[in-house]
């Protein structure tokens, strides 16, 4: 008994103890307060993925490299590219690169995603033309929304104007890539696949374009996955 009150009065008298415990008042959770934040983690989550996931493109002059970002420079307009180790690099004859071996100088086509950070991270670097590309082409990023069975047609609408569908013809000169740089047919498109083309318009049908490259956002691997998963 009088060990025990001896413990009692060690720990109740103790002045550092006791302000602790005043300093520290037990307040009750409050829902509503809790709920807004649950709301705010989940807008949050949401808008991560729809950035991480929406396909983009940037075209320019290089300024700046390294073995992490670039720079480049078109119509007075800097943008930086991120480069991580995934990327692929290809060169002006089609092959694969590294990033030592792009200088600047040099012009390009990056696609990728935006990260959740909400800076350009680059899949695929290809070296290009850009006077080429300025004089008689277009580049578009968007899905695939129809295709023809019956003929080498298909819609496009672009991811950055919704509102506007384009008319894409393909011919035997058209080159169809994945971003791997890997060939494919032309019964590899599909509705429903983010793309992007290089195209020409067709100067006697309003909004018809003939296209001399295609290069999906899916890879060989990608799609063999989704046929067996199919099957």
């Amino acid at each position: 008994m009088y060990l025990f009150l001896f413990i009692l009065s060690v720990f109740f008298s103790s002045p550092v103890f006791a302000q602790e415990v005043t300093a520290v008042p037990t307040i009750a959770p409050n829902r509503e307060v809790l709920q807004m934040v649950q709301q705010k983690v989940k807008d949050l989550l949401q808008n991560t993925d729809s950035t991480s996931v929406e396909p983009r493109s940037i075209i320019g002059t290089i300024t700046q490299i390294d073995s992490s970002q670039i720079v480049v420079s078109y119509k007075n307009e800097s943008k930086s590219i991120t480069i991580t180790e995934d990327t692929v690099f290809i060169d002006i004859k089609r092959n694969k690169t590294k990033v030592e071996n792009i200088k600047s100088g040099q012009d390009i086509l990056a696609m990728g995603y935006l990260n959740q950070y909400g800076n350009f991270e680059a899949k695929r670097v290809v070296v290009t033309d850009l006077k080429t590309i300025q004089n008689k082409n277009e580049i578009v990023l968007g899905k695939i929304v129809d295709i023809s069975q019956s003929s080498p047609v298909f819609v496009l609408i672009p991811i950055k104007n919704k509102e506007i569908q384009y008319q894409i013809k393909t011919d035997a000169k058209t080159e169809i890539l994945d971003k791997d740089n890997n060939k494919l047919a032309l019964d590899k498109l599909k509705a429903g696949q983010k793309i992007v083309v290089i195209i020409q318009p067709d100067a006697k049908i309003a909004k018809t374009f003939y296209v001399s490259k295609i290069i999906t956002m899916d890879s060989v691997t990608a799609q063999a996955s989704n046929t067996s998963t199919n099957n």
